[in-house]
């Protein structure tokens, strides 16, 4: 049956222009149409080859590609679809590699006098006056300027400070490490508060205090610290219960970080308010610690052992150290192709994973691509042709939650597993083949009771 699917939503939707309602249309028509799936998926393999190809840095490589986007200009849309398009692939990439490099020439040129001016006055100790309380240039109020000290000033110290910034999901407060410089005159809690106030180093973390507040004073005695805060800490919070929570736990646990603090009590110009708009406000708040997230870093660090366990599990069909790997609750799904069909896939719990290699039962894992006959093997003929079909252990690139080859068809391994993380062992393919005969194999994980388990291995190839 002819499609009449409009292509430029399919692009719109791969450019991410739609409204969710729009998005929810299209994904569910991709999933039904065989031709616009790949239409989408050489959207996607396009953009990731020209990716990389990228001769400069990541944030350069992010303006030329924004500034190429090929998606959007190309006139004939029906040639990215096209086979021809695929055998084309290295001529044009050595071709989009040259005109990245051309932009990002033309963008220094352009910009040559701004970036001469920023080295002079860095180097004749300028300032940004439009800089925000949150900017890293806001100093310590408590520190005399450079031209005031004198030969006799009392050292500074470096010291190391936790901050506790709000996650993405305005669920957690994570902690951040930061060296910062203190004398006699310091006042710490009024130097930590500031440094809150500025924004985090990690891209997933935000400073949840309202703009523009004011610290008026701040004071320790007994345990419990008393902060001042000006109008702006209650006006200008944006709303929200957990927005709320992320705000006032940013501030408690930080300040509790800090020797001979247990509580944190807050006033709004030295007034006590009963409520900080839904929260009780007028007695002292103590150290959450359940709301204590962990960092990207740690995350990464966690999913990377749990697979690299996992992928020497696979190698050695050590069925049994795989199974301890694998979700309490969901199980662990079997993908055969990139594109993952929850409905139509194997799942299989923890305790049957145990015995699958011994198992001689044929089970049906879906539908072959091209031909569309059914996958009906044992698990073993399973694991030879879509789990371990090369030496994935050993491998050049290993990714983490980055897709390194699409070929044409949707990878929607994020789409799935929204909340997961997964570990990419790619295969790059052979030149004879013109990398063609590309493979891997990814592993999903999803946190579940403080832990990550396996909830997924897909395998991804070139398909037709």
């Amino acid at each position: 049956m002819k499609c009449n699917f409009d292509f430029e939503d399919i692009i719109k939707y791969s450019e991410n222009q739609l409204s969710d309602e729009e998005k929810k249309r299209i994904k569910e028509h991709l999933d039904a149409c065989e031709k616009c799936r790949r239409h989408y998926g050489v959207l996607k393999f396009t953009e990731s080859y020209a990716k990389d190809s990228s001769l400069v840095s990541k944030n350069i490589s992010k303006n030329v590609m924004e500034a190429i986007d090929m998606n959007r200009y190309s006139k004939n849309k029906k040639f990215w679809a096209s086979k021809a398009f695929y055998r084309a692939m290295p001529v044009i990439k050595p071709i989009l590699a040259s005109a990245a490099v051309l932009v990002v020439v033309i963008a220094c040129v352009a910009n040559f006098d701004n970036f001469r001016g920023l080295i002079n006055n860095t180097s004749s100790g300028g300032s940004n006056p439009t800089a925000s309380n949150s900017s890293p240039q806001n100093t310590n109020a408590a520190v005399m300027p450079e031209s005031t000290k004198s030969a006799d000033q009392d050292p500074v110290e470096k010291r190391n400070i936790t901050l506790y910034f709000a996650n993405s999901n305005a669920d957690k407060v994570v902690a951040e490490k930061r060296e910062v410089e203190i004398s006699q005159d310091t006042q710490i809690e009024r130097l930590v508060f500031e440094e809150l106030q500025k924004d985090p180093r990690s891209a997933d973390l935000h400073s949840a205090i309202p703009e523009r507040t004011r610290l008026l004073s701040a004071s320790t005695e007994n345990g419990m610290c008393t902060l001042d805060l000006s109008r702006e800490f209650v006006d200008n919070h944006p709303g929200g219960s957990a927005g709320e929570l992320m705000t006032l736990y940013s501030i408690i646990n930080t300040m509790t970080e800090l020797s001979g603090i247990d509580k944190v009590q807050f006033l709004i110009e030295g007034q006590k308010l009963e409520t900080y708009i839904h929260a009780v406000f007028n007695e002292p708040f103590g150290r959450n610690q359940d709301i204590i997230g962990k960092s990207a870093s740690e995350i990464k660090a966690e999913v990377e052992a749990k697979s690299k366990a996992a992928l020497l599990a696979i190698k050695e069909k050590d069925m049994e150290k795989l199974a301890s790997l694998v979700h309490p609750v969901k199980g662990v799904l079997f993908s055969p192709y990139s594109h993952i069909e929850p409905e139509k896939h194997k799942v299989f719990t923890k305790d049957q994973v145990k015995d699958l290699l011994k198992s001689e039962e044929v089970y049906l894992w879906g539908e072959y691509d091209g031909s569309g006959h059914p996958i009906e093997l044992t698990f073993a003929q399973y694991y030879d042709r879509f789990i371990y079909n090369h030496d994935f252990a050993n491998v050049d690139k290993v990714a983490y939650n980055e897709i390194q080859s699409y070929g044409n068809t949707i990878v929607n391994i994020l789409d799935v597993y929204p909340e997961g993380k997964f570990i990419e062992y790619y295969f790059p393919g052979t030149k004879p083949h013109d990398g063609m005969d590309w493979a891997s194999l990814r592993l999903v994980f999803e946190e579940y009771n403080g832990q990550w388990y396996l909830v997924c291995i897909a395998h991804g190839e070139w398909t037709i």
